[in-house]
């Protein structure tokens, strides 16, 4: 089998810009005294500091009650030191309107939310930037509207079951709830109330739009096109969400092209794609390097040069063959929808190798997000049969979920180690509880960025749910919650509202967030979240678990990934100097994200 498959075209051009770029994101190897992790709002001349906690000590807040006229972005009113936590209403000269938390106070129960900014009655500048006017802030949801793709037709487990949305609808999340609306519009009108209540956004208020696309005439480079095209026209946002998996970047560019600020990423995305226009493309989830980052040096710390302990018959002979020396294998996705996957592994081989790592295979499948896919199947069978033959122990796959690989090789009677680079998706129990369970029980492992420990109804998504509608029902929260990251991507973005100051735009928010000081987290469901010069993503960290098939999901069903060492956190140059694939106990945590069972596409 070929070592590694040419890369066509684009995907070949970026590899070269990505090699050729230096890095930015080198975390430091020094623990900044950090004791919360939330970001800060940047300083302001005029502004007396909070007291000193983490990384907010000395850093100001821009917000006023009396903010003059300026051009100036981001904090550029005269600021008021945090007030303490605040009672409902306020009195005298320090009125409140935000219901802050914490001492110091923060703006909401979320520990990554920002310092308080209780209130603010002054001048916002008014029309600051497209999309924004002194009233209101437009935002765009972009979704998938065909069955099986991402973001849309769910499966069973919501209250009303499977359903989906309506092909090339535009829903104004201001008018009135329509009876019959799909899960994401149920969920997203929510969140609206939600973050415009408790996050400081100046005297204007966020107006949700989303749009679902026409099907399959978006699901192309050309169709992506003109649907952001048509979503300028139609809704002119300041901000887009696109939750699509195919051709996303074909998408992102038009709208930063047109000035529209770009949240929310479903696949890791290189520095130099974020550079191309820098403050306009922002992410939650690291870049593809980061990752890369994460991945390899797990590898190169703890697999590399050490015996195999978490793999099972590798030859076919019924015998266990954990003590052999570790011979590694890669396996990755070559769709051309999603080419930063490509991108992802040929990164996460070249640090391997850097280190001493030597892959005796490599084989790649066509369709990611794939359930019963005859074209993953074929390669499935190919790939199994040379990892087997040459001997491969651990089987290492950068993102791109499908389940073929793991019955084929349960059929060959192949039972290697896997390590997942989480993807925001294969890293979740639904789509693991579709492969072999033989083969990935004890045997697959993920590094992945996701922060899901506590149990769902515990952690800030769900509770912002039980906040902003008290009444709705528990079954809706907990798919929101863990099968989507709208509330992590929203937090990034009203977070960027809220540090920006009232003078909202790109320029401010880019200033708020690269005010933020690098740290460490010490809280496996708070991720290390910071932007480094020329960098625009927030979490820098990973977490490791293994799959256990006998654990009880929080969903009542058998599986989940138990994380490690309680979930804890780390950075590329912190992983432990010891075994890979151990400490596999059974009262590991287990990862509460779902995963996107509902977003799986089905070939025949």
């Amino acid at each position: 089998m070929e070592r590694y498959p040419p890369l066509v075209g684009l995907v070949a051009a970026t590899l070269l810009a990505v090699f050729v770029l230096p890095s930015s994101l080198n975390v430091p190897q020094s623990n900044p005294s950090a004791t919360l992790e939330f970001a800060p709002v940047p300083p302001d001349d005029d502004t007396a500091p909070p007291p000193e906690s983490g990384n907010t000590s000395s850093l100001g807040l821009g917000s006023s009650s009396t903010a003059p006229r300026g051009e100036s972005p981001g904090g550029d009113g005269v600021g008021l030191p945090p007030p303490p936590p605040p009672l409902p209403g306020g009195v005298g000269d320090r009125p409140v309107t935000k219901r802050c938390v914490g001492d110091p106070p923060r703006q909401t129960e979320d520990p990554l939310s920002p310092p308080c900014v209780a209130h603010f009655d002054g001048d916002n500048g008014g029309a600051t930037y497209q999309g924004v006017t002194g009233e209101e802030v437009t935002i765009l949801f972009y979704f998938d509207s065909s069955t099986g793709c991402n973001g849309c037709t769910t499966s069973s487990g919501t209250s009303r079951g499977s359903e989906g949305p309506s092909y090339n609808t535009y829903v104004d999340l201001w008018e009135p709830e329509e009876p019959d609306e799909f899960i994401n519009t149920r969920a997203l009108r929510r969140f609206q109330d939600y973050f415009n209540t408790r996050y400081q956004t100046y005297g204007r208020r966020a107006h949700f739009h989303i749009y679902y696309d026409r099907g399959t005439p978006s699901k192309s480079p050309e169709g992506r096109r003109a649907d952001a095209l048509d979503n300028l026209a139609k809704v002119d946002p300041f901000a887009v969400f696109p939750y699509v998996l195919l051709y996303n970047d074909d998408y992102l560019q038009v709208m930063a092209d047109n000035g529209v600020l770009n949240f929310g990423s479903l696949h890791a995305k290189s520095a130099s794609f974020y550079r191309r226009t820098p403050g306009l493309i922002w992410s939650y989830p690291p870049t593809l390097e980061q990752q890369a980052d994460n991945v390899a040096a797990y590898v190169c710390r703890g697999v590399v040069g050490r015996p195999a302990v978490a793999a099972g018959d590798i030859d076919g002979d019924g015998q266990p063959d954990a003590e052999r020396p570790r011979r590694l294998g890669l396996l990755y996705a070559d769709d051309p929808g999603a080419p930063n996957l490509a991108l992802l592994a040929q990164e996460i081989r070249t640090r391997i190798e850097d280190c001493g790592g030597e892959f005796e295979e490599t084989g790649s499948y066509p369709q990611v997000n794939a359930f019963e896919s005859t074209a993953n199947r074929a390669a499935a069978t190919q790939n199994i049969s040379s990892f087997q033959a040459a001997g491969v122990t651990t089987v290492i796959r950068p993102g791109g979920y499908e389940n073929e690989h793991s019955k084929v090789a349960g059929q060959f009677r192949y039972h290697p180690e896997w390590l997942l680079a989480g993807d925001n998706q294969s890293e979740g129990w639904g789509p693991a509880t579709l492969q072999d369970q033989e083969v990935w029980h004890e045997h697959a492992w993920t590094v992945t960025p996701m922060a899901a420990v506590s149990h769902v109804r515990d952690r800030p998504c769900y509770q912002a749910l039980v906040e902003a509608d008290p009444g709705w029902n528990d079954t809706d929260r907990e798919y929101t919650c863990g099968l989507r990251t709208f509330y992590e991507d929203l937090r990034q973005l009203f977070t960027g509202i809220q540090v920006a100051g009232p003078r909202l735009t790109p320029t401010s928010i880019d200033q708020g967030f690269h005010a933020i000081p690098p740290h460490v987290s010490s809280d496996p469901d708070a991720p290390a979240c910071f932007y480094l010069p020329g960098d625009y993503t927030c979490v820098k960290d990973a977490t490791v678990g293994w799959w256990d098939r006998n654990a009880t999901n929080p969903s009542g069903l058998q599986g989940c990934y138990r994380l490690v060492d309680g979930g804890r956190r780390h950075t590329a140059t912190s992983w432990p100097e010891e075994q890979g694939f151990l400490g596999d106990a059974p009262d590991d945590p287990c990862m509460t994200f779902q995963g996107g069972v509902g977003s799986l596409r089905t070939f025949s």
